[in-house]
């Protein structure tokens, strides 16, 4: 097991989106990527946004978007380091994701590798 990581605000948080989460339109996620009460991410200091793609593609996701921990912080958000079984960068964002606040998670991420586009949504 992974000696757990102290998450501060200049760590970048990856969040993995399955197919239907991302807005073509605007080339974004979608708000629905950020609405878990428990939302899984892994944090990029503990693993390369590849390995984590790698994982991702083996339950179905299709994306990876990273945003700095310093937003999710700023909005009342907990985020802790929560090593599980196959990954030991794994990490959850704890709290309340309003509408408002889900909107800001997804407008202020960045798209590290974009969904196919043929992919059903």
């Amino acid at each position: 097991m992974a000696k757990l990581h102290q998450v501060n605000s200049s760590d970048k948080l990856l969040r993995w989106l399955h197919p239907g989460q991302f807005d073509w339109d605007e080339k974004r996620p979608t708000s629905a990527a950020f609405k878990d009460d428990e939302m899984s991410v892994d944090i990029l200091c503990l693993t390369t946004i590849e390995e984590s793609y790698d994982r991702a593609k083996k339950i179905g996701k299709n994306a990876v978007v990273s945003i700095p921990a310093e937003l999710v912080i700023e909005k009342g958000l907990e985020v802790k380091h929560d090593p599980v079984d196959g990954n030991d960068a794994h990490g959850i964002i704890l709290g309340k994701k309003t509408k408002s606040i889900a909107k800001f998670l997804a407008t202020n991420c960045e798209v590290e590798i974009y969904p196919s586009k043929d992919q059903p949504s």
